[in-house]
C-alpha cells in the first residue's frame, strides 16, 4: 500500500506498507511488515531494498490506482523491480469488502504472525478497522491474503 508523504508537525499522512505473507498447509503467516512515512524517493529505495532482501522467489504484488497517473506509477515501480517477479493489480470493490476474506481467515485461526516489533501497531490497526484513523496495513494484509488464497504462489510481498 503506497503513500508518499513525510510526517510534518500537525500532519499525520498515510503510511507506505510492505507486508510479506506465506501460505503453508492452509495457514497464512504474516512474516514481516515494513511501514514508514517516506518521500517518493524513499518509497522507491525501500521497495527495491525489500525486494532484494526477499529474493526472486517472492512475488511482489502492488496496487495500481486507476487512471493514467496510476498506470505510469505502476510502470515506474515495475521497471525499478527488474529481475523480480512483480505484478500490478487494480483493486476492485471497497476496502471493507476486500478485507472480509482476511477477517474470516483470522477469525477461524488460520492467520499467524511471526513475532516482530511491528506486531502491536499491526494488531491495533486491524482491530480498529474500519473505524480507525489508518487502514494501510489492513489493505496490504487483505490484498496479500486474497492473492495467496487465489493463486498458486506460496509467498508474497504486498505493498
Amino acid at each position: 500500500d503506497f503513500a508518499a508523504s513525510k510526517e510534518r508537525p500537525g500532519r499525520k499522512p498515510d503510511w507506505t506498507v510492505g507486508l510479506r505473507m506465506a501460505l503453508i498447509d492452509g495457514i497464512f503467516y504474516v512474516e514481516t511488515i515494513a511501514r514508514g512515512r517516506w518521500s517518493p524517493a524513499e518509497v522507491e529505495r525501500n521497495l527495491r531494498n525489500t525486494a532484494s532482501q526477499d529474493g526472486p522467489t517472492v512475488t511482489i504484488r502492488m496496487p495500481q490506482d486507476p487512471g493514467a497517473a496510476g498506470k505510469a506509477d505502476a510502470e515506474t515501480k515495475i521497471k525499478l523491480l527488474a529481475g523480480f517477479p512483480v505484478k500490478a493489480i487494480s483493486p476492485t470493490g471497497d476496502k471493507v469488502t476486500r478485507a472480509k476474506p482476511a477477517s474470516a481467515q483470522a477469525e477461524a485461526g488460520n492467520v499467524k504472525l511471526l513475532r516482530g516489533d511491528w506486531n502491536e501497531a499491526f494488531l491495533d490497526e486491524i482491530c480498529a478497522f474500519p473505524n480507525g484513523q489508518f487502514d494501510d496495513q489492513v489493505d496490504a494484509f487483505a490484498d496479500a491474503l486474497n492473492e495467496l488464497a487465489l493463486s498458486s504462489s506460496f509467498s508474497f510481498s504486498n505493498f
